[in-house]
């Protein structure tokens, strides 16, 4: 066994206890070689072990793919001149009136000023409707979702979701729980219920923040859209899109989307791990996390995001080195979060314990996909729960590289 393999596999055994009940890491270090290990147990009605193979929701990790499928849009010519800077009212995604009923502050719309960047690095203004509504963001509530959000609203059913199966009871027909969201559906704008955008419409849209570029703040809604925005452009479902653009070119066999889809995903479809929520196993209990689409809809593996990173980061996503510096490029928006240095498009920039530099995204259940600015050096994982430390992987990744 190598050593990067052992310190690894120590590190990853280490992070199992307390409210981590499985966890996966794999490195992929130039010069140095390449190491996984996995630790815990990966679903709770089963018991079966983690192993590096292990399938795991990646949530917002999957933000940098939907990004990088509207920056191919853009190096094709479908967005024209202005490229990611081209307006959303512009891509024909959205009529007129739905543009404008997105982001209005005290009966003024500013949705007609949203870009594509605007959203690509949560400067548009927009709400997060996973987690705010339209009196308060989550931060306006404790870092809890607010109550009117969509998790806000499914945490009653959410009890009952899980009294019932603890109790050997197939959950009621109808809990929130078992929702499978729709990205949109625009024959029934009004709808609250109809869709991820009709939610946003109905419940966040006369709050925006502020208007487009005025500040920070995270919003998955801003991906939902996006993903929206490369069906329209690239002429195919998101799904397809990952897998003709992404997936496949990147040999990512273990990858599907498992939102919304008209793609059957069984042929990439292994064991998907439980990701938890407090003492709750969300896959084994049978709760329903298709609430994120284009914003962390996918389910992946540690190889797999190291894959995608690589690959990112060597040039081959993208048909020009233009593109990805453009993905790249750093800003440092007023009101942004003290956990992110800077924020790109579609992508974060990080600061490891040691002051050492990692580009890539994070997810709400503890998943990771980095890589050193270099590209030298990737690393992807999760831990499969919402109650990770921020800083797990990147203390790994300090402790990988440490004396070089």
């Amino acid at each position: 066994m190598s050593d990067l393999q052992t310190r690894l596999t120590d590190l990853t055994r280490r992070l199992v206890g307390g409210p981590v009940h499985s966890a996966v890491v794999a490195v992929d270090w130039r010069g140095h070689g390449a190491a996984a290990a996995a630790a815990g147990v990966a679903r709770h009605d089963s018991g079966s072990p983690m192993r590096v193979e292990t399938q795991f929701h990646i949530a917002s990790v999957a933000k940098p793919m939907t990004a990088a499928l509207i920056f191919q849009a853009a190096e094709e010519g479908l967005l024209g001149r202005e490229g990611i800077d081209a307006r959303l009212i512009d891509t024909g995604v959205f009529p007129l009136e739905i543009c404008r009923r997105l982001a209005r502050i005290d009966g003024v719309s500013t949705g007609d000023r949203i870009t594509l960047r605007h959203m690509l690095t949560h400067t548009s203004g927009l709400r997060d409707a996973q987690i705010d509504d339209g009196d308060v963001t989550s931060e306006g509530y404790g870092s809890r979702p607010a109550p009117n959000s969509i998790v806000g609203r499914r945490a009653a059913d959410f009890q009952r979701h899980v009294e019932a199966v603890a109790a050997g009871r197939a959950p009621e027909p109808g809990l929130r729980t078992l929702k499978h969201w729709l990205p949109w559906d625009p024959a029934r704008t009004d709808d609250a219920d109809a869709g991820l955008v009709n939610y946003y419409l109905n419940v966040c849209g006369d709050h925006a923040l502020w208007p487009p570029g005025e500040g920070f703040h995270y919003s998955d809604t801003a991906f939902t859209i996006l993903a929206l925005v490369a069906e329209k452009l690239l002429g195919a479902s998101y799904h397809r899109l990952l897998r003709a653009r992404l997936f496949d070119p990147l040999r990512m066999n273990d990858s599907f989307l498992e939102a919304h889809s008209d793609l059957d995903p069984s042929p990439w479809v292994r064991e998907v791990s439980d990701c938890w929520a407090g003492e709750v196993p969300i896959v084994s209990y049978g709760v329903n996390v298709s609430n994120d689409w284009g914003g962390g809809g996918v389910v992946s593996t540690a190889d797999d995001l190291n894959r995608f990173m690589r690959g990112l980061m060597e040039g081959r996503v993208y048909r020009r080195t233009e593109t990805l510096k453009e993905m790249l490029r750093w800003q440092h928006p007023r009101g942004l979060s003290p956990r992110y240095a800077a924020v790109g498009n579609g992508v974060l920039n990080y600061s490891t314990p040691e002051g050492r530099t990692l580009i890539g995204h994070s997810g709400v259940w503890g998943g990771r996909m980095l890589s050193t600015p270099d590209g030298a050096l990737v690393i992807s994982g999760t831990v499969n729960t919402r109650a990770a430390r921020a800083d797990w992987i990147a203390e790994i990744a300090d402790e990988v590289m440490r004396g070089t």
